[in-house]
């Protein structure tokens, strides 16, 4: 037999073994794909979905909640307190938004995570007064502006979609934006980030609007909750309830803004 040198039988080797890689990667099934088959970059498949998560994270802050009580009326309104008031209108909201897709995050009001705390929206749920002026009724609304309101125009369309929707449901007039520097600077709403727009609902007297805040309950919070949807998805609304354009906070040096609770000294004991 016939015997190959070793040099003979080193180069049959190569040789084979090129013409075999030769043809695996020329006839490879389904090369023409790979491109296809490269992730895109990571980075943009994380700013998309924080971006799609963001848009449906909103904030709600019952007035008071997690501090004192806020307003306390007597005996005529059943000794009803603010602070029950709000909570049980903002867990109404809540609820609302929640059937609705959206990812609610419940605050305190001076809540900590609030420090750069970034939603599309941050809203505060608030009633007003028990109490009425010598020889006038009190009745209806407030929606107002929070925050530094670096956006304006962001503020002003949160704002208009609440008051109209709130309007509809409440059937409570609109008495515009009660935002009163020298009265009540309100929270600690200088710390958001300024990415979230901020408004505040006053939803209603608590003394005047007694029997439509304890009554219709359910209604005044999907006009809160339509609102803040209507925001989101940038609905048109009628100009009929259109907030005022009123921009109180950004006229103020910052080392002027004092952040309390509204008129706390007039908070009832409880006794």
């Amino acid at each position: 037999m016939k015997k190959y040198s070793f040099f003979k039988a080193l180069i049959t080797i190569l040789f084979s073994a090129l013409i075999t890689a030769t043809i695996l990667v020329t006839f490879s099934p389904g090369a023409e794909y790979i491109d296809q088959l490269v992730p895109a970059a990571e980075t943009d498949t994380v700013n998309i979905a924080a971006q799609n998560n963001q848009r449906k994270i909103i904030g709600l802050i019952p007035g008071h909640y997690g501090f004192d009580s806020g307003f306390q009326c007597g005996a005529e309104y059943n000794f009803v307190k603010e602070s029950d008031v709000n909570l049980r209108i903002a867990v109404m909201v809540r609820d609302y938004l929640e059937a609705q897709g959206y990812t609610v995050n419940f605050m305190h009001e001076f809540d900590p995570d609030l420090t750069n705390y970034t939603a599309l929206a941050l809203v505060s749920i608030h009633s007003s007064t028990c109490d009425t002026k010598k020889g006038t009724i009190q009745s209806g609304f407030y929606v107002t502006t929070g925050g530094q309101n670096t956006y304006p125009s962001e503020s002003k369309r949160l704002n208009d979609c609440l008051t109209y929707h709130y309007a509809q449901n409440s059937e409570l007039n609109f008495l515009g934006e009660n935002y009163t520097p020298g009265e009540e600077m309100l929270y600690a709403f200088d710390t958001v980030n300024n990415y979230t727009t901020i408004s505040i609902v006053h939803t209603g007297f608590l003394g005047t609007d007694y029997r439509t805040i304890s009554e219709k309950t359910n209604s005044l919070a999907k006009g809160i909750a339509d609102g803040i949807n209507c925001y989101v998805e940038d609905e048109a609304v009628g100009s009929l309830y259109k907030a005022q354009p009123i921009d109180t906070l950004s006229t103020i040096a910052s080392a002027q803004k004092i952040y309390k609770i509204p008129l706390s000294n007039a908070i009832a004991s409880e006794e």
